[in-house]
């Protein structure tokens, strides 16, 4: 049986599954692959995006030969990861701090919550109509932030049998699914796209319950205050003022339940204050970055704007997340 253990300093958020010596080449195959996928995704976005700007490309119900690049693509990086991590074990955990691969996730979520603004707003169901342009500057560029997202974390963990790594792969899978149908109709599908959102509450509330530890009071009542803040307000069940009063009453007597013996219900705060934190830098990010835009006709100028508007979002939503998971934060390092 393979031996893994933890390197370095351990904190509750240290990743312990990898090797307790990793192998080199493993390493770097593991490495390769990632950057194969990654890179070939984004040229696949980027390819797709010029020949959408010259209006040869539109939405529709078929495959086009984009999709089929992304199935090749993908399918290719499954199998591999399947065979990889039965020989080598180790994915980039080995080499990358989950804060980084936990930053990713939450990238994608926060660009979900940006996105869909126009249709359930920032919170309980206010601010519809705030800043459309950067709405629209997001939805355009979003594909780039959601592939690295995606993509680091599948090749980020090993080919593990747990629950939580189970639940994580299929969580994975539908996203890999979701890159893949992109300008497909069903990629923007409200049901389809809340379930991705959702997901996460199921995974990372099984996650934390099998582990030690009070990570399930972060997970659980985190990503539920993250649905009655947010992602309730495009379905039907906002439309009732009784279901509404029930479902926050229940969550209430769950909180209390919840923290009865330790009374830290700040904890609940963490994925909320989380979330909305980099709600509004992306929002912020993308406001300088549409005023800049609008105001030059270099095709150069926009593009490097709006990659280091991405970068940049990316890199102080995942790094700052890794910060804070590492406890050097006073108010979240209980944990």
């Amino acid at each position: 049986m393979t031996k893994c253990a933890v390197q370095g300093q351990y904190t509750p958020f240290a990743y312990p599954w990898r090797l307790a010596q990793p192998i080199e080449i493993g390493q770097y195959i593991a490495w390769s692959a990632y950057l194969v996928h990654q890179i070939g995704q984004l040229l696949i976005l980027a390819k797709v995006q010029l020949f959408k700007k010259e209006k040869l490309i539109r939405w529709s119900d078929d495959y086009q030969w984009w999709n089929w690049q992304m199935v090749y693509l993908n399918t290719f990086m499954l199998v591999f990861k399947l065979i990889h991590g039965h020989i080598f074990y180790d994915g980039l955990a080995a080499t990358i701090p989950e804060g980084i691969a936990q930053g990713s996730v939450v990238a994608i979520l926060v660009i979900a919550v940006v996105i869909a603004i126009p249709r359930r707003g920032i919170m309980l169901g206010l601010g519809k109509h705030s800043a459309p342009d950067v709405v629209h500057f997001v939805k355009k560029y979003h594909g780039y932030l959601m592939s690295f997202g995606t993509v680091l974390n599948f090749h980020y963990h090993p080919v593990e049998g747990t629950m939580g790594h189970l639940f994580g792969f299929v969580y994975q899978c539908l996203l890999i699914w979701q890159s893949t149908n992109f300008l497909h109709k069903s990629h923007r599908n409200a049901s389809w796209i809340l379930l991705l959102e959702t997901w996460v509450f199921i995974h990372g509330t099984l996650t934390a319950i099998i582990q030690p530890g009070i990570g399930w009071q972060i997970f659980s009542y985190g990503f539920a205050i993250m649905f009655l803040l947010n992602q309730v307000y495009q379905t039907q069940i906002c439309q009732s003022k009784m279901i509404m009063i029930v479902a926050h009453t229940v969550f209430a007597f769950s909180m209390y339940l919840g923290f009865k013996n330790d009374k830290a219900y700040y904890r609940a705060t963490f994925i909320p204050v989380t979330e909305y934190t980099c709600v509004y830098l992306v929002l912020g990010v993308g406001n300088l970055a549409v005023y800049t835009i609008q105001r030059t006709n270099s095709f150069s100028l926009k593009l490097l704007v709006t990659l280091s508007a991405s970068a940049l979002v990316s890199i102080v939503i995942t790094i700052g997340l890794a910060y804070v998971l590492a406890g050097n934060l006073v108010v979240y390092n209980d944990y």
